[in-house]
């Protein structure tokens, strides 16, 4: 089974060092030379100019942070962890560390610990809208449906314009089987984000079990458009094949 639910981490997070204590002004070159390099997703280089930060400057958290970001962009979840836990103990108080080892938690399969970090970010900055987008995104993966609506409905109230949040609210509704609701969500998600895959998949998916199968075709064709990722590419190629057989 594919994954639709996309989590969102707080990238941006990493433009603004405001929140984490300023290092020393060696580390602080290493770190805008990786933020350079985060930006371009040239992840090993970014990981090697922070650990470079850190080696200078072990006591301050930013490099920490900006390492866990690195990780999480390259997949090495585990390694984004224990970056994440390091920041938290060094500043136990900025909800986008929560946040992004939520995410990390999350993609090694650990929903709890992603809640309960969830809850803490929340709980830190209570209009900190990813961060309720992720946490409904999470219920969603457990099967809690309403409570994905909620969380996802407040992300939207205080970011109207995440698309994510929007297909991710759909994909609940469509679970819950309110099918107009879901097809309106994902209208927005695709208004707001045209190259949003999942949200044509998933737009699809409602048509289909809808019975319009020339509206379903034509969102599964405009999925493998837009995406290499081959969960979406099967679900899309299966539907399209079980369309035609009705043909």
């Amino acid at each position: 089974m594919i994954t639709r639910i996309k989590w969102v981490p707080l990238i941006a997070a990493i433009a603004s060092t405001a929140v984490l204590v300023s290092a020393c002004d060696s580390a602080a070159n290493h770190i805008a030379q990786g933020d350079v390099f985060t930006k371009q997703n040239k992840w090993d280089n970014a990981i090697a100019e922070y650990s470079k930060a850190i080696e200078l400057a072990p006591k301050q958290a930013e490099p920490y942070y900006k390492r866990g970001i690195a990780y999480t962009g390259k997949g090495q979840y585990d390694l984004a962890i224990a970056d994440f836990s390091k920041t938290i103990e060094l500043e136990p108080a900025v909800a986008e560390v929560y946040n992004e080892r939520a995410l990390a938690y999350a993609n090694t399969g650990k929903l709890q610990l992603a809640l309960a970090d969830l809850d803490t970010a929340i709980k830190l900055n209570p209009k900190l809208a990813i961060a309720y987008s992720n946490r409904g995104a999470a219920y969603s993966d457990m099967g809690q449906y309403e409570l994905a609506i909620a969380d996802l409905s407040r992300a939207i109230d205080l970011d109207p314009y995440n698309a994510t949040a929007y297909s991710n609210r759909g994909w609940a509704y469509f679970r819950v089987e309110y099918f107009e609701s879901a097809l309106n969500d994902f209208n927005s998600a695709i208004y707001l984000d045209p190259k949003l895959a999942v949200a044509y998949l998933d737009r699809g998916i409602v048509n289909y079990a809808k019975q319009k199968y020339d509206l379903a075709m034509a969102d599964f064709k405009k999925t493998l458009e837009l995406t290499s990722n081959p969960g979406l590419k099967q679900v899309a190629e299966q539907h399209i094949k079980a369309i035609e057989s009705k043909q």
